[in-house]
């Protein structure tokens, strides 16, 4: 989910991804709203980390990178291995920026048209050195990606706004076959979620010396991901927190939510159904994810109050207008309609499957993650927050 531009939004954080979880609710960027309140917004402030896994890394100046809105996703450029192209320029790779997942990755192109896509995107050209580890199957939440781990790679970032050297010794993944993937972006994932389960491959901002994460999408035809190693300066009074929660003793591999208090529908809240204890909702910000993706039990509660408000005599747009409420206060909003820079709707509510962590949702998760400390019995939030407990996940 993006955060809204109009007012840089930060918190403290050790990453925000969308990488294989259960009971999640993926709220993405829809489309700016003209005030201080926001939600699905096409716009990320700030997501503000401290860093200990790279402060063994000598520091390097920021890398301001411009990013392009194209295919409904926002992109980047950077260079591997310094290779060179026919003529002798520096041989680009496109890739989302998605603070969805934690991974570098490259493709291997496995389609018909390869000259064509790679001349177009970038393709893997035998860049770093083989691992050693055996590949894998990595679960995202609109499916599964074959990844070959490489290392040694060397990275850098051709727009950037200062010639600071390459990082170099980066582990990355190649991509190879994907099962149940949609949408219309055209390239791979540059992945920049940070923390991860142990048993989880290195990301790529944990090898890096960057502390300060920016993606900031308030001017259309600039936008910008700013990596940094220094905290960022006072972002004023219109700056806000909002606090992540860590659901990785629960057996999600990354830390990456944000405890939800309320979502409303047209000003209504979402309450239980079918005798469904409450839940928490968790949100992810996921510049990698079109308006708001959920779980099917808040989609259907979605839609049914949709539905209800629009047989009521509203029109269907304002039956299913959206807004969350985080537990420090922060409200996002999402804008119905066409973006006026981006010339499509991005104001998509869609359901998602649940990929589940061991011990909640279905045996047969193609996820099956190991839950460290054997909490299986133990539910998410219930706890901690039994007060706020009022929504359905």
């Amino acid at each position: 989910m993006l955060l809204s531009p109009q007012v840089k939004v930060s918190y403290s954080a050790r990453n925000c991804t969308r990488c294989c979880a259960s009971r999640k609710d993926e709220l993405g960027p829809g489309v700016l709203s003209q005030n201080r309140r926001w939600f699905l917004s096409v716009g990320l402030g700030v997501l503000r980390f401290s860093s200990s896994r790279a402060s063994a890394r000598r520091p390097t100046a920021s890398q301001v990178i411009p990013l392009r809105w194209e295919a409904g996703g926002f992109y980047l450029q950077f260079c591997l291995d310094g290779r060179l192209t026919e003529d002798k320029k520096p041989k680009r790779i496109y890739a989302v920026a998605d603070t969805g997942s934690p991974f570098l990755l490259v493709a291997k192109c496995l389609r018909d048209d390869c000259p064509a896509y790679c001349a177009e995107v970038g393709c893997f050209e035998g860049e770093g050195q083989p691992s050693g580890d055996p590949d894998s199957f990595e679960g995202y939440a609109s499916g599964l990606v074959e990844v070959q781990w490489r290392s040694r790679g060397r990275v850098s970032f051709p727009d950037a706004n200062n010639t600071t050297p390459e990082l170099s010794n980066i582990r990355f993944g190649v991509q190879g076959r994907v099962i149940g993937f949609g949408g219309t972006g055209k390239a791979v994932f540059f992945g920049l979620i940070r923390d991860h389960m142990s048993d989880v491959k290195p990301s790529f901002l944990e090898q890096t010396p960057f502390k300060v994460l920016t993606v900031d999408l308030r001017h259309p035809g600039r936008e910008t991901l700013e990596l940094a190693a220094e905290k960022p300066v006072a972002l004023g009074e219109a700056s806000r927190t909002i606090k992540l929660e860590d659901p990785q003793r629960w057996g999600d591999p990354v830390k990456h939510y944000c405890a939800v208090a309320t979502v409303r529908i047209a000003g209504q809240a979402i309450a239980a159904t079918n005798n469904v204890s409450p839940r928490k909702v968790l949100a992810i910000f996921d510049t990698g994810t079109t308006g708001a993706s959920m779980t099917r039990g808040l989609y259907d509660a979605y839609l049914q109050l949709a539905k209800h408000n629009s047989s009521s005599g509203m029109s269907w747009s304002q039956a299913r207008r959206m807004e969350v409420v985080f537990d420090s206060d922060v409200t996002f909003e999402m804008q119905r309609g066409k973006h006026s820079a981006y010339g499509i709707g991005l104001d998509l509510v869609t359901p998602i499957d649940e990929m589940a962590w061991a011990g909640v949702g279905p045996s047969e998760s193609i996820a099956n993650y190991k839950v460290p400390g054997g909490a299986h019995d133990e539910r998410p939030f219930e706890a901690q927050h039994s007060r706020r407990s009022r929504m359905l996940c």
